[in-house]
């Protein structure tokens, strides 16, 4: 991060999207004399860290020493953040080196792990380009460059920013997320909100939103509170939140979704109304039951042309990423092949757990 206050920067940014905590594991602040070093030529493939190490080693030698200069002589201690972390062992202990090679005394120059005056953070970038979602195959013989840079220990005193204990919480944040990131690699697709906005002209009638698998009742919050939705129907028989159950727009069908389908249906047609938007996020232990409901609500009619979906593949099976991304794309096709949808998009989103992917688009 380079700002001019990092942590008012990280708390405004996690103000306005919640996810973020999701995705945050570390901050590294580099807020002065912020430079790129280059990697090494490929043909000392053996040496290659090494060489680099000592390339930084020297550039961050360089750097306290120009701190010390600008200290007027004020003891410098110096904490060094290094990513990825499995080369720290290495760099400090090429740092500490150099400073008993040039006879600097830790009273005036120290590598310190606390009570430091400075950090200063080595990043190594990568230099993978993303083209279509897919990520080109890793060249080893390609060496990643470094940004380098420091900042002053008030800037750099880690802030800790608590992720939300509440369980709705963490499901409105969830869904959240997927409707800011969905049609963000494809300017072309409208938005969720659009989508749904859409419908409702269309129905001239309430906005109809549908949160199945939805205790304790994150999503249909969501849906009420930042969507066009007027009404949401909940289908879970697991209770809900009464924070959420207790708005007279919120209606509880405390039962399995095969058997509240019909229901639904027959008070939707009664009402001459249509669904604009369905979410699932329903806990399941086959990973084609996500797709298997929501075909079912096609069928029954519940579902119809306009309708956004956002759906939750659970994949229970295998432990690489690989065979998740698989399993959610074959689910993705499944759906494509059984009804004509447009604007489809995957997303391994921060709230999701490793195994699980959101699949959205709309009926067409």
């Amino acid at each position: 991060i380079n700002a001019t206050n990092p942590r008012e920067f990280i708390e405004s940014m996690i103000d306005k999207h919640k996810f973020v905590l999701q995705a945050l594991n570390k901050v590294y602040v580099l807020k002065n004399d912020r430079a790129i070093i280059r990697g090494v030529d490929a043909f000392a493939k053996a040496k290659v860290e090494e060489l680099e190490s000592q390339c930084i080693s020297h550039h961050v030698l360089e750097m306290m020493q120009q701190l010390r200069r600008n200290n007027n002589s004020i003891p410098v201690k110096i904490k060094l953040e290094v990513f990825p972390a499995r080369n720290q062992r290495q760099l400090v202990n090429k740092v500490c080196s150099l400073l008993a090679h040039n006879s600097i005394s830790e009273n005036e120059l120290d590598i310190t792990p606390a009570d430091e005056t400075h950090t200063i953070s080595i990043i190594q970038l990568d230099n993978g380009q993303n083209s279509g979602g897919k990520k080109r195959k890793r060249d080893n013989s390609e060496h990643k460059p470094f940004l380098i840079g420091f900042s002053s220990c008030k800037d750099t005193a880690s802030p800790i920013y608590p992720s939300e204990s509440n369980d709705i919480c963490r499901a409105f944040n969830k869904l959240e997320e997927a409707f800011e990131r969905y049609g963000h690699n494809a300017k072309s697709l409208s938005s969720l909100d659009e989508i749904t906005q859409i419908t409702k002209q269309q129905n001239k009638g309430p906005c109809i939103g549908v949160d199945c698998g939805s205790a304790p009742g994150g999503w249909t919050k969501y849906l009420l509170e930042k969507t066009h939705c007027d009404e949401v129907y909940c289908i879970d028989p697991g209770k809900m939140d009464t924070s959420v159950t207790s708005s007279s727009n919120v209606h509880h069908l405390q039962k399995t979704a095969q058997n509240a389908i019909p229901h639904l249906r027959d008070v939707l047609t009664q009402r001459k109304t249509k669904v604009s938007i369905w979410v699932s996020d329903m806990c399941v232990q086959d990973v084609r039951k996500q797709v298997d409901i929501f075909l079912l609500a096609v069928k029954e009619q519940v579902i119809e042309s306009g309708t956004a979906f956002v759906l939750t593949i659970k994949c229970n099976v295998g432990h690489a990423k690989e065979r998740f991304d698989e399993m959610a794309n074959a689910e993705a096709a499944r759906l494509k092949e059984h009804i004509d949808v447009r604007g489809v998009e995957i997303l391994h989103l921060f709230s999701n757990r490793i195994g699980e992917r959101t699949i959205i688009g709309c009926v067409k």
